[in-house]
């Protein structure tokens, strides 16, 4: 099976939340927003680069194989993962108390918003206040029930569980590219079916902890780091929306044997291990915050790093307070 350590896991998750700050700051609706350095064809290479990031993707199947791991070392169990959740909220509403009050100075109109709104936002239900959390709430689902979804899938069998979580992503896919306006305006229907949709990337990750695989061996870091450069290239080259389901858990096992030089282990295991906060940071500054600040700079390198720098930095004290609220909290496990 594919040993990902602690440690390896952090590291790519620190390279997974560069990826999605890179994509929210130049995929192709917001490609327009900086000044291109390169173009491949007529497309800005920053924004042609984005196509290979797929960070929720990414954070499922290393969520799906920490859990399955978890479950082998000595299981899990629903109480364990609502106070996991329990902690990944109480960094989201630091967040929030941080953001929605400078929001609401500068766009009156816009937020608070009302009662309904405002509840609905600190659930994650709805979040009209800063879009991109999206995924929290169904993250959220697939963690609580994970310990009933690894049963399943070792009932099934791995290629069962597969094939069937496929099929549905399949028809997922397809329900929300064809029923958007619907789904986007009816929580009760699409919160549902996200959680559903994002199963496939779950099962892939406790997958992987189960399947024996040849790269376990020793292999030459050249050729890894050559297959890591080809794949990526291949997928910013065809743009398939299902290439997700080879090259997210490829990536993930090439970039397990990368032996990283001291210095950027070092800085990708800090990025990795502060991820959740600047994924709940970051588009505040790059969308709804100061987007014409942030886009000022012009190139993407520039504009990249400066997000990267502001959201690390916010993320110190936003993980400190939810620290300490978070275990004042009587019922926490």
């Amino acid at each position: 099976m594919l040993d990902l350590t602690r440690k390896n896991s952090s590291i790519i998750k620190g390279i997974v939340i560069m990826m999605m700050v890179f994509y929210h700051l130049f995929n192709g609706s917001h490609m327009h927003l900086h000044t291109p350095l390169l173009y491949i064809g007529q497309v800005p290479m920053a924004t042609w680069l984005a196509a290979a990031c797929w960070p929720v993707s990414f954070f499922l199947i290393l969520s799906g194989y920490g859990l399955a791991t978890k479950q082998e070392q000595g299981g899990i169990s629903t109480e364990r993962q609502l106070s996991r959740v329990l902690r990944i909220y109480m960094h989201y509403w630091v967040v929030l108390a941080i953001f929605v009050p400078i929001c609401m100075v500068m766009m009156p109109d816009v937020y608070p918003g009302g009662i309904k709104k405002l509840v609905a936002n600190v659930l994650a239900w709805n979040t009209t206040y800063n879009s991109e959390m999206w995924f929290l709430l169904p993250y959220s689902v697939l963690s609580v029930l994970s310990l009933y979804i690894i049963r399943g899938i070792e009932r099934l069998g791995n290629l069962a569980s597969l094939v069937i979580t496929t099929l549905i992503y399949t028809g997922t896919s397809f329900l929300i590219s064809r029923c958007g306006h619907f789904l986007f305006t009816h929580m009760w229907a699409y919160q549902p079916l996200l959680c559903i949709h994002l199963l496939q990337a779950f099962t892939m990750g406790v997958v992987l902890r189960r399947t024996s695989l040849p790269l376990s061996r020793p292999c030459p870091q050249w050729g890894i780091v050559g297959a890591i450069i080809i794949l990526v290239l291949a997928t910013c080259i065809k743009r398939y929306s299902f290439s997700y389901l080879v090259y997210v858990p490829l990536l993930v096992i090439l970039l397990a044997h990368v032996r990283w030089p001291g210095w950027m282990r070092a800085v990708l295991t800090e990025l990795g291990n502060k991820s959740m906060p600047i994924w709940m940071i970051h588009t505040w500054l790059a969308y709804y915050l100061f987007q014409p600040q942030v886009y000022s700079l012009k190139y993407a390198p520039l504009i990249f790093i400066a997000v990267m720098v502001a959201c690390y930095l916010i993320s110190i004290p936003v993980m400190w307070i939810a620290s300490r609220l978070y275990n004042l909290l009587p019922l926490k496990k």
